[in-house]
């Protein structure tokens, strides 16, 4: 194995292989479907009111507001991001709270509060906020009301934002399509092209161009899949356990583009072999959406081994601990497939020779 060789090799895939469809499809897709969830069914159907707070101070009624299971609460470190987010619909209300809000508060003094509402938020979102924002500012003063509300839920009691349901799909879209597809497809072109062969006859060996088209599926499952975590501002509380993982994931993500492209001849055939496996490579990002469904039937697919990971860390801040199990037998796929993908790249050389 030659770096330098790898090096140039990955350099000429990210420059020519650029202008190719599916590179293209790998970086706007994932960025188009998770914007569009943000901008719209993270709004429209989304089941909690979405309340926004920056607060100049450490109130209370922030503290109390967060505690409220059937809001979905965030803090703001500047007023401006909070605006522009209730603008643009990313929040049903917007909060700012000066820094002696609570001494305020207490002494019964004159005081005061920035509230911004989104303009097409649901009717029902500004009722349920504006009376929680009310009955905890009560509660926050001191003051005792002759009334106890105590709060029934009728129904389905899993109120899970479609937004969140969905950000599943949207990350094994993001690392199939640059992590596997990306390096089948170039893969399956130097064969179509005859161009394959000719790259053998280079300094470069069989292992230095596996390498090359690998990493460049890698490159790029990591790159989209950190810009999609960015959008969806959900690199949770330990993004340097959730990078590794990244990486793992593109890896395993390129070593089935690299066996797919060994052994698929043609584009039409690679596209018909995609949708076939279609339904096992996404089959954890749907049954996740639906909690409602048995969850052990996702651990099935092998795909489930780096989509869990990634989303126990980012939608639930779940400990890299309590995950690792996931991740290693992650890992043991990986080097699995590596070996699957080393092993019939060489039978084929041997075939065609």
């Amino acid at each position: 194995m030659n770096v330098n060789r790898i090096f140039t090799l990955v350099k000429k895939e990210f420059i020519f292989g650029s202008k190719n469809f599916i590179f293209v499809m790998a970086i706007v897709m994932p960025m188009l479907i998770s914007l569009v969830i943000s901008l719209l069914l993270g709004t429209l159907f989304s089941g909690k009111p979405r309340l926004g707070i920056f607060d100049r101070g450490t109130s209370q009624l922030t503290v109390n507001m967060e505690n409220q299971d059937y809001l979905a609460v965030e803090t703001y470190m500047s007023a401006e991001q909070l605006q522009q987010d209730v603008e643009r619909g990313a929040l049903d209300m917007g909060l700012i709270l000066p820094s002696d809000f609570d001494s305020q508060l207490q002494a019964e003094d004159a005081t005061s509060m920035d509230l911004f509402i989104w303009g097409e938020s649901l009717l029902k979102h500004r009722t349920i906020l504006a009376v929680s924002l009310v009955r905890q500012i009560i509660d926050v003063a001191g003051r005792e009301i002759p009334v106890n509300t105590e709060l029934v839920l009728l129904g389905e009691e899993t109120n899970i934002p479609w937004d969140v349901r969905l950000f599943p799909f949207v990350v094994v879209i993001t690392i199939v399509l640059g992590g596997t597809m990306v390096p089948a497809t170039s893969m399956v072109e130097e064969k179509v092209k005859r161009t394959y062969r000719a790259l053998l006859t280079t300094p470069a060996s069989l292992v230095d161009i596996l390498t090359a088209k690998g990493l460049t599926g890698v490159i790029l499952a990591l790159f989209m899949g950190m810009v999609i975590l960015f959008i969806n501002r959900a690199f949770g509380t330990q993004p340097v356990a959730l990078v590794t993982v990244l990486v793992i994931s593109g890896i395993f993500a390129a070593a089935l583009g690299i066996i797919l492209g060994v052994t698929v001849k043609d584009i039409s055939t690679l596209f018909t072999v995609i949708k076939s496996l279609g339904i096992v490579l996404y089959a954890p990002g749907i049954i996740l959406m639906f909690p409602e469904f048995p969850q052990w039937i996702a651990k099935i697919f092998p795909t489930y081994y780096f989509l869990n990971p990634i989303i126990e860390m980012t939608v639930n801040n779940t400990p890299f601990a309590d995950v690792a199990v996931d991740v290693y037998i992650l890992i043991g796929l990986t080097v699995l497939l590596i070996g699957v993908a080393g092993f019939l790249a060489r039978r084929q050389l041997d075939a065609d020779a």
